[in-house]
């Protein structure tokens, strides 16, 4: 039978968004986990997210549900992965359509349980408690994709107060990446040649006894793949 024809069954198939959110805390890369209220998983950890509206836009839903799940706002927001496992959701045939994001300093400070949520907390990304769904794996697809992107993409520069030292720089890419830059004049040259990185005239970082100067950062915080670009 022709599709659209009158009479075709057609199973019905639910669209979801799941939010990695990720901050540094304390120099730690973290992610927000939200605690189940409801089944399945109830009482499991998991990533904020939750089904699409009729005529909602992707993007859009993803920040709707990660402020509703949360209360946060993002800073940048990007989507990752489609996972269709047709088992990943013992309710039904459901995609997940996966996104990354990324929290500005202190913007931690913000997060609330809220609907659907009994509890929330930034864990660090190296020591996850087993997560419902498939919700591991996507956790472990955005950190390989944000490790792949501050590469070449100035996400550092959205972790980081105006202005910075070339330690706290480095701090960022070391977090995220998950190792130890141990050349640090290599990690400099390798940054001035990346980035636009002015120095800021007559500032200082006192908290060595070596001063350290600091930085901005000149360049656009245009990112692609970000939500809206081609809007």
């Amino acid at each position: 039978m022709a599709v659209g024809a009158v009479g075709v069954d057609m199973e019905r198939v639910v669209v979801a968004v799941d939010v990695a959110c990720f901050a540094l805390r304390e120099g730690q890369l973290t992610l927000l986990l939200v605690r189940r209220e409801v089944a399945p998983f109830a009482g499991s950890w998991a990533l904020p997210g939750g089904v699409v509206r009729g005529r909602e836009r992707l993007d859009a839903a993803a920040m709707r549900l990660l402020a509703e799940r949360t209360g946060l706002q993002v800073a940048y927001l990007e989507q990752l992965y489609t996972f269709d496992d047709p088992d990943r959701d013992p309710r039904g045939r459901t995609l997940s359509v996966a996104y990354y994001a990324l929290l500005a300093p202190e913007g931690d400070a913000a997060a609330q349980a809220g609907r659907g949520v009994g509890a929330l907390d930034w864990l660090p990304v190296d020591d996850l408690p087993p997560l419902a769904f498939d919700h591991a794996r996507i956790a472990a697809y955005a950190r390989r994709r944000l490790a792949q992107k501050i590469g070449y993409a100035p996400l550092a520069f959205l972790l980081l107060p105006e202005h910075f030292t070339m330690a706290d720089l480095r701090r960022v890419h070391e977090a995220i990446e998950g190792r130890a830059y141990t050349h640090l004049s290599n990690f400099q040259t390798l940054m001035r040649s990346r980035w636009d990185l002015l120095r800021v005239p007559g500032e200082f970082d006192r908290r060595t006894k070596r001063p350290a100067q600091r930085y901005r950062y000149g360049g656009p915080l245009v990112i692609e793949g970000a939500p809206g670009e081609d809007d």
